[in-house]
């Protein structure tokens, strides 16, 4: 096992959200980069050509799911839990991003043949470029997930900033530069994505050696590919709830739905950034404490949720507004933001159990609990979309989040040992959703939207502000 300090029960909260926060900005780099950089790349674009970059962020992202094997789940865990620790965690490094760029090498090969019935367009240089992308991409998640070992935040967002900054720079000066279509933006992607692979691959060799014991790999393999579906059955979800939106309501509604989406799944979004802190915590905590933390970090990280979630719903009628014009109707979804964020707040409680699945290395139930999830928000969407408005597909994320926690919950009790009070979250959980209730229903034009919104978002946020102050004064 790695030579890690041990994390206590009483700092556990502590340290996730102290260093949480750090790694909070690995994940909004991507989603500014996106904002920052998408109005100047439509009007330099077609509608035409912006579709191919659309295809391409879409292959970069699921080809290193895909081609990454679960490898940043597996390379995480291993330094902290396995014998070989450090040593064997930068061997994985190396190891699964060469298993990466083999499958990727062999996916740009053979694209000419499946690129027009997979992605529905002829093959072209974008692709290519979009494909060698995903293999720098998964190369950089991996040194990320061993820096997420030595709890080295800054580096772990230097990264992210290379990748998902510098290569929207980098495309957008390709485009100004030289024009061209679809094909340059994208090589701005890889020059980006692949120049934070390079980075990673010299900040985990500059950590020591790397040295495999027997069998690592094939129990890295073990935990990581069942993890695969899960990964793309989350990275999926969203953009299958745009799909039954636009076939139901039109290509309008979907557009307007994804904004609806974006804005109430912003706090899963940076729930799951503090994941990068907490799931190491929870590893490194004494087994026989290990469900005392949980419980710490579990209440805790919920009660934070639920402050942004309300926040957000609650806020709902004017940051659509800043968002998108009056052509799109932004008043008009914001009941779909506030049920969309009740998924955000229920996130917090399929990642909790997610851990101790992790932690005792039996992931493989993860590749059946994530797609039946998946398909019963998707079923819950098309269902209430049949006799509802727009704002019933919306219902299909919250659904999503329950049948994970769910079936999280019960996978956690057939293989992990540990056990915890799963109840000590349900205050803030029911806070959460109570707050988000309030944000789809309550008036959103008018005086009377100031008169009931503001001073409820008040209390949230002085709610919040009282949070952590307790927490770090622990």
């Amino acid at each position: 096992m790695a030579a890690d300090t041990p994390t206590s029960a009483v700092d556990a909260s502590r340290d996730v959200l102290g260093r949480g926060s750090l790694y909070t900005l690995a994940t909004a780099a991507p989603i500014l980069a996106n904002v920052a950089v998408t109005p100047f790349v439509t009007r330099l674009l077609g509608a035409a050509e912006y579709g191919v970059v659309a295809i391409a962020i879409v292959i970069i992202t699921v080809g290193m799911m895909l081609a990454g094997l679960g490898m940043t789940v597996a390379i995480t865990r291993h330094g902290i839990l396995e014998r070989s620790g450090h040593e064997g965690a930068r061997a994985l490094v190396f190891q699964g991003s060469g298993l990466a760029v083999a499958i990727l090498v062999l996916a740009t090969a053979t694209g000419r043949w499946w690129a027009p019935g997979v992605v529905g367009v002829p093959w072209r240089p974008a692709l290519a470029f979009a494909l060698a992308a995903a293999a720098g991409f998964a190369v950089a998640v991996n040194a990320q997930s061993y820096l997420r070992v030595r709890d080295r935040p800054l580096p772990f967002v230097a990264l992210a900033a290379i990748a998902t900054l510098g290569g929207p720079v980098a495309g957008l000066a390709l485009l100004q530069s030289t024009g061209g279509g679809a094909d340059r933006y994208v090589a701005g992607l890889l020059i980006g994505y692949a120049t934070a692979g390079v980075v990673g691959v010299a900040l985990v060799r500059s950590g020591g050696r790397a040295r495999a014991h027997r069998g690592d790999l094939r129990r890295a393999l073990r935990l990581g590919v069942p993890a695969v579906p899960h990964q793309v059955a989350l990275f999926l979800a969203n953009g299958a709830l745009v799909l039954i939106a636009s076939q139901v309501f039109g290509t309008a509604a979907g557009g307007r739905m994804q904004l609806a989406l974006l804005v109430g799944s912003a706090p899963a979004m940076i729930t799951t950034a503090f994941n990068n802190a907490w799931s190491p915590v929870i590893y490194r905590t004494a087994i026989a404490q290990r469900g005392v933390a949980l419980e710490h970090t579990a209440r805790d990280i919920a009660a934070f949720t639920a402050v942004l979630s309300g926040g957000v719903a609650l806020l709902a009628p004017w940051l659509m507004r800043v968002l998108a014009p009056a052509s799109y109707a932004p008043t008009g979804l914001v009941a779909a933001v506030g049920v969309t964020s009740i998924g955000s707040v229920l996130s917090v409680a399929y990642l909790a159990n997610l851990h101790l699945i992790l932690a005792a290395g039996r992931s493989a139930g993860l590749a059946l609990v994530s797609p039946l999830s998946l398909g019963a928000g998707l079923l819950s969407a098309a269902l209430a979309s049949m006799t509802g408005p727009l704002t019933a597909v919306a219902l299909g994320f919250p659904v999503t989040y329950l049948a994970l926690a769910i079936g999280t919950a019960l996978l956690r009790r057939r293989v992990s040992p540990t056990r915890w009070a799963e109840h000590r979250m349900s205050l803030p959980l029911l806070i959460g959703v109570a707050a988000c209730l309030l944000g789809a229903a309550l008036p959103v034009v008018g005086a009377s939207a100031l008169a009931f919104r503001l001073p409820l978002v008040a209390a949230v946020g002085l709610g919040g502000m009282l949070l952590v102050v307790r927490v770090m004064r622990r």
